[in-house]
């Protein structure tokens, strides 16, 4: 049992370091670097051809609803309801 705990932390060790070497060598930054890039200029150009929709609206404008939200009938209270029965 302790030789395959060995020979998996072994393993892991090797993994690790190929991983990390990997991540930080020329040829990895250059790809990733290169991919950005082109993601960035395919972004660029998919956001040129969406049309902008220009309004004259101002939507700051303070707009009275008080009218619309009176109540017309007066509602009855809970203990009104309870003495009517």
């Amino acid at each position: 049992m302790k030789y395959i705990k060995i020979i998996n932390l072994i393993i892991f060790l090797i993994f690790f370091g190929l991983a990390i070497n990997y991540y930080f060598s020329v040829n990895f930054i250059s790809k990733k670097e290169k991919s950005r890039s082109d993601y960035n200029i395919f972004l660029t150009k998919y956001f040129d051809k969406i049309p902008i929709i220009k309004t004259e609206k101002d939507f700051k404008q303070f707009k009275d609803n008080s009218e619309y939200f009176k109540k017309d009938l007066e509602e009855k209270s809970f203990w009104q309801l309870l003495k009517n029965k």
